[in-house]
Protein backbone atom coordinates (compact mmCIF):
# COMPACT_ATOMS: atom_id res chain seq x y z
CA UNK A 1 0.00 0.00 0.00
CA UNK A 2 1.22 3.51 -1.29
CA UNK A 3 1.51 5.72 1.48
CA UNK A 4 0.02 9.30 1.61
CA UNK A 5 2.68 12.14 0.51
CA UNK A 6 3.39 14.63 3.11
CA UNK A 7 5.67 17.63 2.02
CA UNK A 8 8.27 18.99 5.36
CA UNK A 9 6.81 22.39 4.58
CA UNK A 10 4.46 25.20 3.07
CA UNK A 11 4.26 28.08 1.72
CA UNK A 12 1.46 29.93 0.11
CA UNK A 13 1.86 32.71 -2.29
CA UNK A 14 -1.90 33.22 -3.05
CA UNK A 15 -2.61 37.30 -3.05
CA UNK A 16 0.68 38.38 -3.52
CA UNK A 17 1.37 40.06 -7.02
CA UNK A 18 3.86 37.48 -9.17
CA UNK A 19 7.01 39.39 -8.76
CA UNK A 20 6.38 39.51 -4.75
CA UNK A 21 5.15 36.04 -5.03
CA UNK A 22 8.67 35.04 -7.03
CA UNK A 23 10.77 37.16 -4.92
CA UNK A 24 9.43 35.34 -1.33
CA UNK A 25 9.85 32.09 -3.04
CA UNK A 26 13.21 32.37 -4.17
CA UNK A 27 13.95 33.95 -0.64
CA UNK A 28 12.85 31.08 1.28
CA UNK A 29 14.50 28.32 -1.25
CA UNK A 30 17.81 30.09 -1.15
CA UNK A 31 17.90 30.77 3.01
CA UNK A 32 18.89 27.12 3.20
CA UNK A 33 16.09 26.39 5.66
CA UNK A 34 14.72 23.61 3.68
CA UNK A 35 17.41 22.21 2.06
CA UNK A 36 16.80 18.08 1.81
CA UNK A 37 13.51 18.73 2.38
CA UNK A 38 9.88 19.12 -0.18
CA UNK A 39 8.13 22.48 0.22
CA UNK A 40 4.74 23.00 -1.19
CA UNK A 41 4.08 25.95 -2.98
CA UNK A 42 0.54 27.12 -3.31
CA UNK A 43 0.37 29.06 -5.87
CA UNK A 44 -3.08 28.32 -6.44
CA UNK A 45 -4.75 27.71 -10.23
CA UNK A 46 -6.50 30.74 -11.43
CA UNK A 47 -5.26 31.63 -15.37
CA UNK A 48 -2.33 29.42 -14.35
CA UNK A 49 0.39 33.00 -14.90
CA UNK A 50 1.87 32.37 -11.30
CA UNK A 51 2.09 28.54 -11.60
CA UNK A 52 4.14 28.72 -15.12
CA UNK A 53 6.10 31.74 -13.30
CA UNK A 54 7.26 29.17 -9.99
CA UNK A 55 7.84 26.21 -12.28
CA UNK A 56 9.87 28.23 -14.84
CA UNK A 57 11.67 29.16 -11.94
CA UNK A 58 12.20 26.11 -10.27
CA UNK A 59 13.74 25.03 -13.35
CA UNK A 60 16.13 26.85 -13.60
CA UNK A 61 16.93 26.77 -9.97
CA UNK A 62 20.34 24.98 -8.68
CA UNK A 63 18.61 24.80 -5.05
CA UNK A 64 15.96 22.73 -7.36
CA UNK A 65 16.73 18.95 -7.16
CA UNK A 66 13.23 17.82 -8.43
CA UNK A 67 9.57 19.28 -9.56
CA UNK A 68 6.32 17.70 -8.60
CA UNK A 69 3.72 18.82 -9.99
CA UNK A 70 0.42 18.75 -8.44
CA UNK A 71 -1.57 17.54 -11.54
CA UNK A 72 1.16 14.81 -11.96
CA UNK A 73 1.33 13.90 -8.75
CA UNK A 74 -2.42 13.76 -7.82
CA UNK A 75 -1.56 16.04 -5.20
CA UNK A 76 -4.14 17.58 -2.66
CA UNK A 77 -4.57 20.84 -4.27
CA UNK A 78 -4.19 18.98 -7.97
CA UNK A 79 -2.77 22.05 -10.27
CA UNK A 80 -2.50 24.76 -7.84
CA UNK A 81 0.18 23.21 -5.96
CA UNK A 82 4.15 22.26 -6.58
CA UNK A 83 6.29 20.52 -4.91
CA UNK A 84 9.83 21.10 -4.72
CA UNK A 85 12.76 19.15 -3.51
CA UNK A 86 15.94 20.78 -2.27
Amino acid sequence: MIGKFEPDASIDLHGRRPDAALEYLRRTVESGRYRGKALEVIHGQGRGVLREQVRDWARRSSFVREIWTGEDYFLPGGGGVTVLFL
